[in-house]
């Protein structure tokens, strides 16, 4: 009588279906991972989207954009967005009397908005920071000039009344006053964000890559770079071996290879990082009459 011996496999043959499927998912992995990357690059895109109709929205109710910073209140351009972003009764809470690190401000500056916080960003939901305890970090930066590039030491400044861009402190730009055109001009962007020591200012301060949400006890001076940017300066400077005020007014991201900008007019697109210098500065002027092209 026949009897059947079932067969194993042997070692070799083991070894050689676990390379295989090695293989496969050494080949499938950046497939995934960038599939995941471009789904989070998407969802920011959004985000950016919202923001930026959010600003129109103000500019309809108001006849001007928000600053990008109140000298006085030290209140951020997000704040001001908060009832024009479905968050109408978190800044019902906002007392303009306290500062940003007593009672109902200091609940709000430690609440954590999704719409504030890109997708791809490595930033902690919240942490105490400059006095303020579980402050949420911010992830995005209002344009305030196509020319600055320090923001500390003598001279010109960025975030000043001089500013070229569209939000600086104190702003109330009127879209009559953009002149290149919204859809040729920055209204913000991606923003990296790594909060430990880097450099010294050139006033001697110990900087980091900071941004935060809706206030601050500080966002003025040398501080301003925690609610706006510049495109004076390169593309994700955070990489490049460049002084710290230009890491810190930089627009970047951790998108690879550029960062996303909103325009005025509420289009979102992705810029690389290798883009042409002087149209990058073109982009975030609001009235110097240069002609970009896509």
């Amino acid at each position: 009588m026949f009897e059947y011996q079932r067969r194993g496999l042997s070692l070799v043959e083991l070894l050689v279906v676990i390379a295989i499927i090695a293989i496969i998912l050494s080949l499938l992995l950046p497939a995934i991972q960038s599939a995941r990357e471009s789904a989070r690059r998407v969802d920011c895109g959004n985000r950016l989207r919202q923001m930026s109709l959010g600003l129109l929205q103000y500019h309809n109710s108001k006849q001007y954009f928000p600053p990008a910073i109140d000298a006085q209140s030290r209140m951020m351009w997000s704040g001001y967005l908060l009832p024009y972003i479905e968050q109408g009764s978190l800044h019902a809470k906002i007392d303009r009397s306290l500062a940003w690190n007593q009672g109902a401000n200091a609940q709000v500056c430690s609440t954590f908005l999704k719409i504030f916080r890109c997708p791809s960003s490595t930033a902690p939901d919240t942490m105490t920071a400059q006095g303020i305890e579980n402050r949420v970090p911010c992830d995005y930066l209002v344009c305030a000039s196509g020319t600055d590039t320090r923001e500390s030491g003598p001279g010109i400044l960025a975030g000043g009344p001089h500013s070229d861009g569209v939000f600086y402190v104190d702003s109330r730009t009127r879209i009559a006053a953009i002149r290149d055109g919204t859809s040729n001009t920055f209204a913000l962007g991606d923003s990296f964000f790594q909060f430990e020591e880097l450099e010294l200012d050139h006033t001697g301060y110990p900087q980091f890559l900071d941004r935060w949400c809706v206030g601050t006890l500080e966002g003025v001076g040398n501080e301003v770079s925690e609610a706006m940017g510049s495109t004076g300066v390169a593309l994700n400077s955070h990489k490049l071996q460049v002084f710290i005020d230009e890491k810190e007014l930089a627009f970047g991201s951790q998108h690879p290879g550029g960062a996303q900008m909103a325009l005025v007019d509420g289009a979102v697109r992705f810029y690389d990082e290798g883009i042409d210098q002087t149209v990058w500065r073109a982009m975030g002027t609001r009235g110097s009459g240069e002609i970009t092209s896509e």
